[in-house]
Formats: C-alpha cells, structure tokens, sequence
C-alpha cells in the first residue's frame, strides 16, 4: 500500500472512534495498575486492614484527644489516655456480651436444640417429606465425614492457633498505629504531604483535610445511630422478656455499622430468638420494630446526622456493602461505605480547589525550584510561596 493509501485509511478514522480508542487504552493502563496495587494490598491484607482500622479508630477518639489536651503533660499523655478509654469501652462490650452469653448458656442451649427440633419436624411434615431414615442417613454421613478427616481437622486447629498469633499482631498494630496517629497525625500528614510534588501540596492537603473530616463525621454519625439502634431493639426486647436481650442488644450495635444491610441480619437473628421464645406474635413486634429503625435510618437519621460531612446515595452504599462483603467478608462490609465516603470527599475537594497552570504538555507547569527546594511549611503556606517566587505574580487560578 502506498504512503498516501496509508494517510488515506488512517485519516479516514472518525473522530468519535479516535477518542473512544484513546480513552480505552488508558482505561487499560489505569485498571492494570488498580489490579496490580489490589494484589500488593492482598499481600500485606493483615497490615493494611490494621492500619486502616487504626484511622477509623483515630477518626472516632481523636474529639477524645483534643479535648484531653487540656491535662497538663505531653501530647503522649492526652493521646494514651484517649486510647485507653476507647480500649476500656471495646473491652467493656466485648465482656458485657462474653457474661450474658454465658449465664444464658443453657437456655440458649435449649433453644437452639428446640430449633433443630422444630427444623427436623419441618423437614419430615413440609412440602419435602423427608422420611427419618434420610435425616439420620445425613447424620451419619456428617459423622463419616469427621471421622475420615480427622488429619484435615488436626491442621485445622494448627491453623487457628497461627490465626490467634496472628490477630493478636494486629490488635497490637492496631493500637501502636491508633496511639501514633492520635499522638503525632499532624507530622504524619506533612511528612505524606512531602512525597509529591511541592505545588500539588496545597491541593492535596485541602483535599486529604477534607476527606478526613469526612471519615470522622461518618464514624461519629454512625457511633450514634448505632446506639440509638442498640437501645431501642433492647428495650423492646426487654418488655417482651426476651432472653438475652442486652447481648442482642449489644449485636444490634454492632450490626449498624454495616449501613442498610447490618440491622435488617442482626434484626432478623432477635425476630428468630423471639420466635422461639414467645411465639409468633413477639417476633411479629420485633420484626415490626426492626423495620421502623431501618426506615428511621434511611429517612431521618442518616440525612441529619450525617448529611453535613457525607453525600453518598443508598445505592451507592448498598453496592459498597456488597462488593466489600464479596471481597474481604464482615470486614470489608464495615470499611467499604467509609471509604466510599472518604474517596467521594477527596475527589469533590480536588475538583473544587484552584487548579495549577497546566503548560503544552497537559501537566502541571513546576519551576526548577519547586522540584529541588525545601518542602513547604504548611503552617507559613504564604510566605513558603513568597519565599519560592518573590517577584513573580500567583498564577493560581
């Protein structure tokens, strides 16, 4: 083919089609990259889900902190005591839940075995019909089955002691990284801030900020909603004289902070225990009860609580519940929509900001001294920047 049959083919190329090429080829750099950093992030799981739970725990205590300021000593002492109180309140929970589980052991015990009862005669007398022999032929072969895979269970057990190691080294990351953050998060962020280059800084620091006041509004919010949401179940559960209230109570809590999904599971765990309990119409209470909490979280409660440092539609938090349960399990649920919200902050607050003049190349004009000079003083931002170009007029837009 000749050179002008070549200009001709290429040149004959719509538009349309030139840029849905360009944008397809780097949409397929840019998702080679996400893969490649999520398979690092798989690597190191442990640490970072440790560390990211030590933001979230520095989000919520770090009011905590500032207000402990006020005790004469360093910022070590407001800091320790910050994180020792939040210790003592998790370990509180955790022990509140550990004695009502087992002084009601046996009843629950009891309950349980009534609900397998109650299941096996279903199965006899429902739509399947099954005959007794086929339920105890399913027991024998469950029986079989540990029986000739007792090697399996023995390096089972190996492996849940290497996991209690394991999350024991964690719980301690956890608290070293919460207690740093707390201590020293401003040196932190600075010292991140350093890493790129010196005119991006004000931008990204303006849009980190923003982000984390974003994550610390959500936790906080939440904190509230899921204690409103915990008191509320108990006490009805309490009036209809419902065992184990105050550890259901206390599950109820937990289960808020997975938004939408979390109280309809754990609300439907109280509606089965009533159920056993007191029958068709306590669980009917419950489910009722249960149900008006999820409407209060999605009418009234989250848009007050948490409309001033979060925008996040429904449906985008129900596909982020979904997609971090699909990836990481409970864990990924509790930290899918924060960081939803967290990157959904960020981004806004870098459209929002100036944006630096761009030159031909399409990237952001730097001169030689903002890329070998000192790293800016973010407490002085404006004689920083008079100290780098003293007679050259902003360029900012």
């Amino acid at each position: 083919m000749s050179e002008r049959g070549q200009r001709d083919a290429v040149e004959s190329v719509t538009w349309p089609v030139r840029v849905a090429a360009a944008w397809t080829w780097r949409l397929l750099i840019i998702g080679i990259g996400v893969y490649a950093l999520l398979k690092l992030f798989m690597k190191v799981e442990l640490v970072a889900f440790s560390f990211i739970l030590a933001l979230f725990f520095t989000a919520v205590l770090h009011p905590l902190e500032v207000a402990l300021r006020r005790v004469p000593g360093p910022r070590s002492v407001s800091a320790g005591l910050a994180l020792l109180i939040g210790i003592a309140v998790l370990g509180g929970i955790g022990t509140f839940v550990t004695l009502q589980i087992n002084d009601h052991s046996s009843q629950l015990g009891d309950q349980i075995t009534d609900l397998v009862n109650h299941v096996e005669h279903w199965l006899k007398t429902g739509p399947l019909h099954l005959k007794s022999q086929d339920i105890d032929n399913i027991g024998d072969k469950i029986k079989t089955a540990v029986s000739n895979h007792q090697d399996a269970l023995i390096s089972g057990a190996i492996e849940t002691v290497q996991t209690i190691f394991e999350a024991l080294g964690a719980l301690l990351l956890i608290a070293l990284s919460t207690f740093f953050l707390l201590r020293d998060g401003e040196q932190i962020w600075r010292w991140t801030l350093r890493l790129f280059p010196k005119r991006a800084q004000e931008r990204i620091d303006i849009a980190g900020r923003a982000g984390w006041g974003t994550l610390g509004g959500y936790m906080r919010g939440q904190l509230i909603i899921a204690l409103f949401h915990g008191i509320s179940v108990m006490i009805v559960l309490l009036v209809l004289q419902v065992p184990l209230a105050a550890a259901l109570g206390v599950l109820i809590f937990l289960g808020s902070f997975v938004p939408l999904i979390g109280l309809t599971v754990t609300g439907a765990l109280c509606t089965a225990v009533a159920l056993l309990e007191h029958g068709l119409t306590a669980a009917i209470v419950v489910a009722a009860a249960i149900i008006v909490l999820v409407q209060l979280e999605a009418h009234l409660l989250q848009p007050v609580i948490m409309s001033r440092s979060v925008e996040v539609h429904p449906l985008a938090i129900a596909i982020a519940v979904l997609t971090g349960t699909i990836l990481s399990g409970i864990v990924g649920a509790l930290l899918a929509v924060p960081l939803v919200a967290f990157l959904n902050t960020t981004i806004l607050a870098l459209r929002r900001s100036p944006a630096l003049p761009v030159g031909d190349s399409g990237f952001p004009v730097q001169s030689r001294d903002s890329l070998h000079g000192d790293p800016i003083d973010l407490t002085k931002p404006d004689e920083a920047e008079e100290a780098d170009e003293p007679e050259e007029p902003s360029t900012d837009v």
